[in-house]
């Protein structure tokens, strides 16, 4: 268990967010959320983008962010955007990750879980780490 969590601790922080092309969205009540990886297959030790957007009722979003790190149905690392507990923006944020060595080859979900206005949104993104 503890090479599983030790796996999924990454960094993250930074502002770049170039050369994506895929999108997660999904909705509850008026709250939309969306999610823009750049790959299913990040590098180890290399940037990896996201971004972050939220609207609710088509208006940008006064929102909070968190990132669960799951192996199957198993959460094994909750991470809070710039390490901030509860992280709170408004409309939208980029962050970059830093996949560990550790995580090399380990088919993880990375979940992005937006709240605002009382309803929460989880954003589902498939990643294994690569070489």
């Amino acid at each position: 268990m503890v090479a599983l969590v030790a796996c999924c601790v990454l960094v993250a922080g930074g502002r770049a967010v170039a050369g994506q092309a895929t999108t997660v969205k999904k909705s509850s009540g008026p709250l939309t959320a969306t999610i823009v990886p750049s790959t299913h297959h990040p590098k180890i030790n290399a940037k990896w983008p996201l971004s972050v957007t939220a609207t609710l009722a088509a208006k940008p979003a006064h929102a909070t962010s968190l990132y669960l790190f799951m192996l199957g149905p198993m959460v094994v690392s909750t991470q809070h955007p710039y390490g901030k507990n509860p992280y709170r923006f408004t409309g939208h944020y980029n962050d970059t990750f830093t996949w560990p060595p550790d995580s090399l080859g380990q088919t993880l979900t990375l979940r992005v879980a937006v709240s605002a206005g009382g309803h929460t949104v989880d954003l589902d993104w498939a990643v294994t780490p690569v070489k």
